[in-house]
């Protein structure tokens, strides 16, 4: 199933994509279905009626209110080579907390803060969980996993040439971090290390690539994470970007005011975010 949180009517609701509409469901919210004791179980029980499907007036991100977002860097390896020629070495996966202010859904806007931002784009495939996680395992680390959703990693690269330790303010300035345009179930996608991977920069493809380059699969990322952290359903991780990103390109080239920004993965969603100037 294809969930997605919109607003219908000036009201915010839960609902199962139906072609263009969305059919409500039974549970208000992201925050009442993770709730539940099993989400992804009363969410395959339940068979959504498609003469309920409304238009919806605008989606919203598809996230439970206050979830952990974890990001992973340096997963991938042309990504890595990028990061080396800015003095960046990644030689394990890093994890990076995301701040609230920065979650936008599909249809908001990324407000650039300053005129020197150097504003660049990574698309993600993100992991929802599903259930309570620590200390897992790589047997059962995808028993965990509610679905799936896109995130773009929107980053300052100003932030982090100027301060190299300060990856969390390179990552999180408010509207920073895209998600959507839905969540996809777990057992939609046959294989996560088999889907198209891409951004398109005012229609122009800027990355491209395949799940399948990532280095660290889903699992050994859940592991490393529960090693020290519990995550809790509805928590996003994302697993990182390829290459291609705009402070790797010669010369480079970063988002500005008036720029659409497509980050897309296969089978996920399709996530589109306009740049605008917050000064």
């Amino acid at each position: 199933m294809r969930l997605a949180r919109f607003r219908h009517q000036g009201r915010e609701s839960l609902g199962a994509v139906h072609g263009d509409g969305v059919i409500p469901l039974p549970w208000p919210d992201f925050d009442t279905l993770f709730g539940l004791e099993d989400p992804a179980a009363a969410v395959r029980a339940h068979t959504p009626d498609p003469a309920r499907a409304v238009i919806p007036d605008r989606l919203l991100a598809p996230v439970r209110d206050r979830a952990q977002i974890i990001g992973t860097g340096g997963n991938y390896a042309d990504h890595v080579a990028e990061a080396a020629s800015a003095s960046l070495v990644v030689t394990e996966p890093v994890f990076i907390p995301f701040l609230w202010g920065a979650v936008i859904g599909p249809e908001d806007d990324i407000v650039i803060p300053f005129p020197d931002t150097q504003t660049d784009y990574e698309v993600e495939l993100a992991v929802v969980i599903g259930r309570t996680a620590r200390r897992l395992t790589a047997d059962d680390a995808m028993d965990h996993v509610f679905g799936y959703t896109v995130v773009n990693d929107v980053s300052a690269r100003e932030v982090m040439a100027r301060e190299k330790m300060q990856v969390m303010l390179s990552k999180s300035p408010d509207t920073f971090l895209p998600v959507g345009p839905h969540v996809v179930t777990i057992e939609e996608i046959a294989d996560p290390y088999d889907l198209g991977i891409a951004t398109y920069l005012n229609g122009e493809v800027r990355q491209k690539s395949r799940t399948a380059a990532m280095t660290h699969r889903i699992p050994d990322l859940l592991v490393r994470i529960t090693r020290h952290c519990t995550l809790h359903p509805g928590d996003i991780v994302t697993t990182g970007t390829p290459g291609g990103v705009g402070f790797g390109r010669d010369p480079q080239e970063f988002m500005r005011p008036g720029d659409t920004i497509v980050a897309e993965v296969e089978g996920v969603g399709r996530l589109t975010n306009r740049l605008v100037a917050g000064w």
